[in-house]
């Protein structure tokens, strides 16, 4: 939500790391849209420099770390999937989206791409 703010009227972007369905670390990257106001576009050279971090850290359980999401804000609509954010998902893939930046009260939602569209998912903090 920070991230959110910060970058309005911009949309900010990241990776999600962790293993399995647990998120452990949120990673800021770089907005490399043509058009960063209306969309997002994580660089790919961030998104491998986070790859081979990964291959060098660990959960408590012992597996590897890996990018299992993105995240990236709405500054002026809802934490909903758009048009364009449906179309660029691919699957196994956890995408959270916070929205409106602008709102006092910034809603974060969590979404995976399944059979049937953008699927609705459940967060909890630990």
């Amino acid at each position: 939500m920070a991230h959110a703010r910060a970058e309005r009227p911009r949309e900010c972007c990241g990776l999600l790391i962790g293993t399995g369905d647990l998120i452990i670390e949120a990673v800021a990257t770089t907005n490399g849209a043509a058009d960063p106001v209306r969309h997002f576009e994580i660089p790919p050279i961030e998104h491998i420099r986070q790859i081979r971090r990964c291959r060098t850290l660990t959960g408590e359980s012992g597996k590897p770390h890996d990018v299992i999401g993105a995240y990236h804000s709405h500054p002026r609509s809802a934490a909903e999937p758009s048009p364009t954010d449906i179309e660029q998902a691919f699957q196994d893939f956890v995408y959270v989206i916070a929205g409106p930046a602008d709102a006092d009260n910034v809603v974060t939602n969590a979404y995976r791409l399944t059979n049937d569209g953008m699927t609705p998912i459940t967060m909890e903090v630990c």
